[in-house]
């Protein structure tokens, strides 16, 4: 009995290692696909007064002032719109610091109940561009000229033009654990998804329009009661029968994150809008969704499991961890070394046979994450252990949104029912 049930937990191993691994190269694969129907990113600069930035401003984030002050540096001879709150002393504070003679500051009164505090202001801000184009970009991201200008580029033919979220770390593990979530994720679900289906989502941390579109979207007053402003934009945009483009073009993201509570905050906010725009798909492109992106860290969690008690060697998975660190971090032929040196080690303690392909799931895993990063972010952003401990607990955060729809937004708190349908806490 006990050896059937060995065979069969070896048998399950052998499959589910062999999935991931065709998960990665098809994943891969998509992303590469559509890449390639992309243009380069442009070299040359938006001429002056060609963008206005909008940006809806909320205190509470120690890097704010920083990442502001970057935006104003980047793009020198665009205009910037920054909305902010009466009541935030702070936000003011930094905006009359900052302020350069292309920056406008509106300060917006406060935002309804019911109502995106993001869309009130965004609304706000339309009736004000006077430039050929308008980009909304998020208070904790960065926009590098060289990706305006691509966005511009793009918007000339689309309704909006959206952009690849990067995330850069912070000063400690949350912040680094977050950052490898976004970083092994954005460029599969952007990129790799748009291969296969036309974008019905846009990334609400950066996107552009020409001014025109403001006035056929009614300057955002049909979604200002929908919780999640990009997918409430990319809904309304789509039923006026316009198109989105998912760009290539970077958008460099970093959000102060305090410990890991806040952490846990923001995959629980995140999740739980990912869930609302799964609702509003067809079953078909729910179950895509699902296989290309909420089945790969289950197929590798089950098998990192049943491997450790197949095994039941302590010793061993400590190896195996301690090679997935080094590996990731030293040069190819030292790691390579390592990698030979693990399987020696491995095959005198008697691992079972199956358990060396989730070595080899694991070394392709961190070879591909950075080559990938590398090849759309300009560096690869891959930490061993935390970018595996981040797709690890994504099933976690996915129990965690299905069981709560209330989410902590910086200050605020909201009860979530649908996505316009959610109230104050």
């Amino acid at each position: 009995m006990a050896e059937a049930t060995s065979r069969h937990m070896n048998q399950a191993l052998l499959i589910l290692s062999l999935l991931y691994i065709a998960s990665l190269f098809w994943r891969r694969w998509l992303v590469l696909s559509y890449a390639k129907s992309l243009p380069h990113l442009p070299t040359e600069p938006l001429p002056q007064d060609t963008l206005t930035i909008a940006q809806a401003i909320l205190s509470g984030d120690p890097l704010l002032e920083l990442r502001l002050e970057t935006n104003l540096a980047n793009l020198p001879r665009q205009r910037f719109l920054w909305l902010i709150d009466e009541d935030d002393a702070e936000a003011r504070r930094i905006a009359e610091k900052l302020r350069r003679p292309h920056l406008r500051v509106e300060l917006c009164p406060p935002c309804p109940d019911a109502t995106n505090p993001k869309l009130w202001k965004l609304q706000i801000a339309s009736k004000f561009v006077r430039t050929p184009f308008f980009a909304v970009i998020d208070d904790d991201t960065t926009l590098p000229a060289s990706s305006a200008a691509a966005l511009v580029e793009a918007a000339k033919t689309s309704t909006v033009a959206t952009g690849l979220p990067c995330y850069l770390d912070g000063k400690n593990q949350a912040s680094a654990l977050l950052a490898q979530f976004v970083n092994n994720n954005s460029i599969f679900t952007y990129l790799g998804t748009s291969r296969l289906l036309p974008p019905f989502t846009l990334n609400g941390m950066g996107y552009v329009m020409r001014r025109e579109e403001l006035e056929r979207i009614q300057h955002f007053q049909p979604i200002l009661h929908e919780l999640t402003d990009d997918l409430a934009l990319a809904t309304l945009v789509l039923k006026l029968g316009g198109s989105i483009h998912q760009s290539k073009a970077p958008l460099q993201v970093q959000t102060g994150v305090r410990d890991m509570r806040h952490y846990l905050q923001m995959m629980h906010r995140w999740y739980v809008f990912t869930l609302l725009l799964l609702k509003r798909q067809s079953i078909p492109v729910q179950a895509l969704i699902f296989v290309l992106h909420g089945l790969p860290p289950m197929m590798l969690g089950s098998s990192i499991l049943l491997m450790g008690v197949i095994s039941g060697q302590v010793l061993g998975i400590t190896l195996l961890v301690y090679f997935i660190f080094l590996s990731g971090l030293l040069p190819p032929l030292v790691g390579g070394l390592l990698s030979l040196l693990a399987f020696i080690a491995l095959f005198w303690m008697g691992i079972e046979p199956a358990s060396y392909l989730l070595l080899i799931v694991l070394f392709l895993r961190g070879a591909l994450l950075p080559a990938i990063q590398s090849m759309f972010f300009g560096e690869s952003r891959y930490r061993p252990l935390l970018s595996l401990l981040s797709e690890l607990i994504q099933p976690i955060h996915l129990i965690h949104a299905l069981a709560s729809r209330t989410i902590r937004w910086r200050t605020r708190r909201y009860r979530v029912r649908d996505t316009h349908d959610f109230t104050a806490v």
